[in-house]
Order: structure tokens, then C-alpha cells, then sequence
């Protein structure tokens, strides 16, 4: 195992600035990430609960600030436990710390810059949209079969991971690290890949799509500058998960107490539930693990005189990242030398023991006592109508012919598609740009295949998911509005 192999400077395009080392490069990445447009949208984009005012409730910004945190913190703990092994420098990371840290602490903080607006919800209204209308758009133009091919399968499964890819590379051009994107990739095959079987040995790996077709040579370039095996993980991805896990199964629980969706004592009540529920008749190191933890913090809670809720949460919270966090370093480096190679087929939080169950448990009681409570469900719906009637107004621009979008395209005007045209006005300049680069080769051509025809498609298409996933929670509402005239 050696980690110069794994750490690198390469990037898609070689950089003007040459001579820095792997800690310098990732400074870099530091500065691009951070100053770019997709992180500052985060900030109005919902973690649970859309367009909230309350600024103590959480934002895909403020989360992810609270992920790279967590994950800096588990980064210094794998460093720590190498260097207590006397590893460190054998593996070559004695020189790479602070770049090691830094490359998991950005792809913390850039893990969910491909979610649309609404959340999850509005990743639902995409893909439902994907397989009622544009499915049957390719169908119209190129005949029944055309479904299972590899462009509209790929387009028929949105994924906000791949959409990160796809976000960071294409429409930001951000230009990060091979090492900085290969952190993010969650899962490692293409959305036109089918799921894999039970039993496989990628199960966990592949059980989402990592990618979209359109970065398919991106991600070969990597794999091959890191020296991924195909279908494999880069091995600090793994942090930035556990981190990203250890955060969310918290704050959605914090949030709601907040919102005033539960009380403390129906919190209390249901992390004891369920964990009961879940541990069963199975019999496990330290059998009341979560439940004495949440005693410790009710006791807090008695005690406080203000802010009870806040001391309840904060006792949970502090108590549960350091347990957790140590967790994750142990389990990565037990497990080190299927790790660094990638074949390691389950998150670090996972297992079997008080660690893995105290994480189910919490996430089963976010399930069960946050997510289907009315006013989450209702805004979600809010965001699917908001969502599917982008889309919907969209679609007819997908509806044109081949030679009639490569008109609209290059002369921005189309004089028998005024409704068309107007809505090609309204796309952002920066995904015109990168469909345009997408398709020039296809427009060069003198003479257009059907195979051609297809691909204009499957970029065509993208152009239009790209933008209104983009969208912040509050510009996808007001944009709605606007172009289907509701008050």
C-alpha cells in the first residue's frame, strides 16, 4: 500500500501553476471548492424541510459544514492510529497529512452539490418524469426499443452522487483533483448499469448509480491515473460516507425538535422503541448503548433550567460523533488493506455491534417520527409539483426536431417555435455552454446518423435536467410561478 500512488496532483486539464506539492494542490482544490457557486447554493437548498425560515434549522449548507467537520475529525484519527501503528511513513502519507485531511474534509463539504431542490422529493419527481415523458419522447422519435438502450437508461435514473460528477467536472469546470472528485464517488457504476444482483460482491458499491454516461471518460481517466480497479472505491470516499453518516442520523432528529415535530420525551420514548425493536432477542456488547447514552442526556435535560431541548441534543450529539468517529478510524484501519484497494463492500458504520445498531436506530426513528409527519410530506409534495411542472413546461424543447434545436442553438431564435425559443431564453448561459460543447462534433457533421440524432438527445436532455436541478428551493418556487402564471 502506497498512497503516493493513490494521492496525486493530476487533474483533467494540466494547471498553469506547476512545482506545488500534493498538500499545495489540495489548498488549491480548497479555494475552487469553496468560492465556487455550487457550495454557496447550498445554503438554499433544504435538508429536510424546504424554504424554512428559521435560520437555526438546518440547509444543505449548513449540514454539509457539520460533515466536513465530523469528517476532518476522522481524518485525524486515521492519521493518529497510523502513526501509533508506526505505519505512516511506509505507507507515504508522512508527507501527505495535511492534504489527506484537507482532500475529505472538500469532498465532505461538495458531497451534495448534486441534489436538486426539495431534496430527495424533488430527485423522486425527476426520475418519475424521466420514465413517464421523456421515455416516451426517445420512443417517438426513434421507434419502441429505444428504452433499453444505453442513453435512455442512463437518463432514467437522476442521482444527485452522479449528479455531483457531472456538476463539478461539466457545468462548474471547477477542474479539482482526480484524487479531490475520486472522494466523492460514493458509488462506482454508470446510471445506464443495471443494479446489481443479490449476493454480488460490488452489492454495496453499486447498489446506486455512481455516474452519468456524459462523465464516462472522466471517471476512466481517473480509475486509471489513481489506479482503480474497475468497480472499485477510492479509499477515502469511505470517510467522507461515515461522516456524512454520522451527521445526518443526528440533525434530522435536532431539526425536529426545532420544528417542534416531537418533544423530548417522545424522542426519548422512541430511541428506547427502537432499539428494543432492533436489537431483539439478539444479545450484543453493551446491550443499552444508545438508550444510556439518551438517559445521560434526559438528565442534562432535567437539569437545564433554559435551553432544555438544546442540552438534550447537544449531550446526544457530543457524545455519539466522538464514539462514532473513533468507530469509523478503527473500522478503516482494521480493514485497511481491502480499503486502499477499494473492495471493501460495506460503510464504515456498518457491522453488526452497538455502533451500527445505535445509527439504524436513529435513522429508523427520523423515519418513522420526522419524515412521514404532515407538514414534512406536504412540503415535500409542494416540491414534487413544483419539480414535475418545471419539467413540464421544458418538455418542448425536448419535442423539437434534431435540425430544429441545432438552429435554435446557433441563431438563438427559432421563428416557428416561438414558445420554444422563449424558453431556450430562459436557460442559464453555463448549461447552454456545456451542452453546446457536448454536441459540437454532432452539429459539425455534414450528415447526421440516427445514432447522432440520439445523442443530440441524450445531451438535449440533460441540458434540461441539469438546469432545473440546479435550482435553489426558492428560485425553483418563484420560477414556477412565473412561467405558469400562479399567484
Amino acid at each position: 500500500m502506497d498512497y503516493n500512488v493513490k494521492l496525486r496532483c493530476d487533474r483533467w486539464t494540466t494547471s498553469s501553476i506547476t512545482g506545488r506539492n500534493f498538500d499545495e494542490e489540495m489548498e488549491s482544490d480548497r479555494g475552487r471548492a469553496i468560492n465556487s457557486a455550487a457550495v454557496r447554493r447550498l445554503q438554499q437548498k433544504t435538508q429536510v424541510f424546504p424554504l424554512e425560515t428559521n435560520a437555526a434549522v438546518r440547509s444543505r449548507l449548513t449540514h454539509s459544514l457539520e460533515v466536513q467537520q465530523t469528517g476532518r475529525y476522522i481524518a485525524k484519527l486515521v492519521l493518529k492510529r497510523f502513526d501509533q501503528k508506526g505505519v505512516i511513513e511506509a505507507i507515504g502519507l508522512d508527507d501527505k497529512r495535511d492534504g489527506f485531511i484537507s482532500a475529505i474534509e472538500i469532498a465532505c463539504l461538495l458531497h451534495d452539490v448534486g441534489n436538486p431542490p426539495f431534496g430527495h422529493f424533488g430527485e423522486k419527481a425527476i426520475n418519475i418524469w424521466a420514465q413517464s415523458k421523456l421515455k416516451g419522447i426517445f420512443i417517438e422519435k426513434y421507434g419502441v426499443g429505444v428504452e433499453n438502450e444505453l442513453l435512455i437508461s442512463d437518463l432514467m435514473t437522476f442521482e444527485g452522487n452522479a449528479q455531483a460528477i457531472r456538476l463539478l467536472h461539466n457545468l462548474q469546470n471547477l477542474n479539482l483533483t482526480f484524487t479531490q472528485i475520486a472522494c466523492l464517488i460514493k458509488y462506482t457504476r454508470a446510471a445506464y448499469e443495471g443494479s446489481p444482483a443479490q449476493g454480488d460482491a460490488f452489492a454495496y458499491r453499486k447498489k446506486k448509480p455512481g455516474y452519468y454516461y456524459s462523465e464516462q471518460n472522466f471517471i476512466e481517466r481517473l480509475n486509471h491515473a489513481l489506479k482503480i480497479d474497475k468497480g472499485c472505491r477510492f479509499p477515502l470516499t469511505y470517510i467522507m460516507e461515515a461522516a456524512d453518516d454520522i451527521s445526518y442520523c443526528i440533525a434530522d432528529l435536532d431539526d425536529a425538535l426545532d420544528k417542534e415535530i416531537l418533544t423530548v420525551h417522545q424522542l426519548h420514548q422512541a430511541i428506547n422503541d427502537t432499539w428494543e425493536s432492533l436489537k431483539g432477542s439478539g444479545s450484543i456488547e453493551g446491550d443499552r448503548y444508545l438508550p444510556d447514552i439518551a438517559d445521560k442526556a434526559l438528565k442534562k435535560y432535567d437539569s437545564e433550567s433554559h435551553n432544555k431541548n438544546h442540552k438534550y441534543m447537544l449531550t446526544l450529539r457530543t457524545i455519539l460523533v466522538n464514539d462514532l468517529a473513533q468507530y469509523a478510524a478503527d473500522r478503516f484501519v482494521d480493514n485497511h488493506n481491502s480499503i486502499y484497494n477499494g473492495t471493501f463492500d460495506e460503510p464504515l458504520l456498518g457491522g453488526s455491534d452497538k455502533f451500527n445498531l445505535a445509527t439504524e436506530t436513529l435513522k429508523k426513528v427520523a423515519t418513522s417520527k420526522v419524515f412521514s409527519h404532515r407538514e414534512v410530506e406536504r412540503l415535500e409534495l409542494k416540491g414534487y409539483a413544483v419539480i414535475s411542472g418545471l419539467l413540464n413546461l421544458f418538455t418542448p424543447l425536448l419535442q423539437l426536431s434534431f435540425e430544429e434545436f441545432e438552429e435554435l442553438s446557433k441563431k438563438d431564435f427559432l421563428k416557428t417555435a416561438p414558445v420554444e425559443t422563449r424558453l431556450f431564453h430562459g436557460l442559464s448561459s453555463k448549461h447552454k455552454r456545456t451542452y453546446f460543447e457536448s454536441v459540437k462534433p454532432l452539429f459539425d457533421k455534414p450528415q447526421k446518423s440516427l445514432d447522432d440524432g440520439k445523442l443530440e438527445l441524450y445531451y438535449r436532455s440533460r441540458l434540461i435536467i441539469d438546469y432545473i436541478s440546479g435550482m435553489t428551493d426558492r428560485f425553483a418556487l418563484d420560477e414556477f410561478r412565473e412561467l405558469s402564471a400562479s399567484i
